[in-house]
């Protein structure tokens, strides 16, 4: 049997076998006010009144004992006095991806608690969150993401799981001139062909997950084959994967050109993989890159087993979200990945105090995404503080375009000005077991800094002129 290699699509994250508890941050504020997350998410006909956004609790579980918070100053000249702060939050709760609503959520809340040291408050104006669920699809996104703007009137949009649905609500920001910090959705186009000015993000791109792993793939054979969904985050990852092999002088056993990029696309929604898993056997490659994102990647896998797909070739895909490790991954103990986030990788105190709070709000550790959502609230916090709470998106752009960067749960992030692209460290992990009771599933392999990899400038139209000449 070949040696099977995984390679995380959604980020990049690798696990050194951690100790039982996390150790004590030296310099992270205690929170004293971690906004709750709501059990449902509103309906979009019937959205809450502008002050009456999800409630906060009274108090946070205090894990340790840590220094009080310093409050955040109020700015001499507030633009509205002590007026909150919306923010549009778009998650999956349903749909194909709604595993990665939770940690979004949980991740936004604590990072909110940690970048306001507790007060929830920037720049003396309370911060409000209003959530709503995109079902994961673009045309809900749309609706629930215009009802957030002409209805509740919120000042930036963060978001959402599903590439597809980014895409939709990047327009609207362009349309209706507010800031969106797009999160955990990895389309390279969100800030590639479909930039606009007031999108930014903090997730990584496809491109940047295929360039962390262009070294090792050419070292897994000479012919490949991909299997990827039929929508945005799929075309993207496939693209970039193809542009690092043909670059390292692979070839692609099928659709080997620029359009089909070597790969078999499968519907997002697809139950029985059969048919498609049929056509990566017949096409006898060395190498299976697999793209897949939700609750479909456990029975993908398990159809791939019993097909033989990783008896008759290597397969290298992403190492994903801890529940998926436990169920599908059972057979892969020992394979090496790109993985987005894994708890145990980061040493650090800003990771330090994520694991710390999120076990003792949540009693379970931060997942896949969970590092995600913590550093959207980071920027969007540190934005609106470089503003004085002003969320006017001319002054936001230019805050964030000024070599702006932050230190978050993975290390230190920088937002590339020309095209928002957020720069910042992935792993390689390698997979030790699937049975840990606190989920240390992982063991680092390698860490590949921003300085390891740059990704390409893919503006066009208006925009193109904005990229760096070569």
């Amino acid at each position: 049997m070949k040696k099977i290699v995984l390679l995380a699509l959604i980020a990049l994250a690798v696990l050194i076998v951690a100790c039982a508890a996390p150790p004590e941050p030296t310099k992270a504020p205690a929170p004293t006010a971690v906004p709750a997350q709501p059990t449902k998410a509103p309906e979009p006909t019937k959205a809450p009144a502008p002050t009456t956004a999800p409630a906060q609790p009274t108090k946070a579980p205090e894990p340790t004992k840590a220094p009080e918070p310093t409050k955040a100053a109020a700015p001499t000249t507030a633009p509205v006095a002590a007026k909150p702060l919306k923010i549009g939050l778009l998650t999956d709760q349903t749909g194909a991806l709604a595993i990665y609503g939770p940690m979004l959520e949980n991740g936004f809340a604590l990072g909110l608690d940690y970048a306001t040291g507790g007060t929830n408050t920037i720049a003396g104006r309370p911060v409000q969150v209003v959530i709503k669920d995109t079902a994961s699809k673009p045309d809900v996104g749309t609706q629930v993401a215009r009802d957030l703007i002409e209805k509740e009137n919120v000042d930036m949009l963060v978001g959402v799981p599903s590439s597809g649905v980014a895409l939709a609500v990047n327009e609207l920001a362009k349309q209706y001139k507010k800031i969106y910090i797009a999160q955990p959705a990895a389309g390279t186009e969100i800030t590639g062909k479909n930039f606009n000015p007031y999108v930014f993000r903090t997730s990584r791109s496809n491109e940047q997950d295929a360039l962390a792993s262009g070294a090792a793939l050419i070292k897994l054979g000479k012919t490949f084959v991909q299997i990827a969904p039929d929508y945005a985050f799929g075309y993207g990852s496939a693209t970039g994967f193809y542009n690092v092999v043909k670059a390292g002088g692979g070839k692609f056993a099928v659709n080997d050109d620029k359009d089909k990029v070597g790969a078999i696309y499968i519907p997002q929604d697809a139950k029985d993989f059969t048919p498609y898993l049929q056509k990566v056997l017949d096409a006898k490659a060395d190498v299976l890159i697999v793209t897949w994102a939700g609750a479909g990647f456990v029975p993908l896998f398990q159809q791939m087993q019993q097909l033989g797909v990783f008896k008759t070739m290597t397969v290298y895909t992403g190492i994903g979200d801890n529940q998926t490790l436990k169920t599908g991954f059972t057979n892969a103990v020992g394979v090496k990945g790109i993985n987005v986030y894994h708890y145990t990788l980061p040493k650090n105190d800003v990771n330090d105090w994520l694991v710390k709070n999120h076990v003792a709000k949540f009693k379970t550790p931060p997942d896949l995404f969970t590092e995600g959502g913590f550093t959207a609230a980071q920027m969007l916090v540190a934005g609106l503080k470089g503003t004085s709470g002003d969320p006017d998106p001319d002054k936001l752009i230019k805050f964030y375009e000024n070599n702006f960067s932050f230190d978050g749960p993975k290390g230190k992030y920088s937002v590339r000005p020309y095209d928002h692209v957020m720069l910042q460290t992935l792993f390689v992990a390698e997979i030790t077991n699937v049975t840990d009771p606190e989920f240390k599933y992982v063991k680092l392999a390698a860490e590949i800094k921003p300085e390891d990899f740059t990704p390409s400038c893919t503006l066009e139209g208006e925009y193109a002129s904005r990229c760096p000449k070569k």
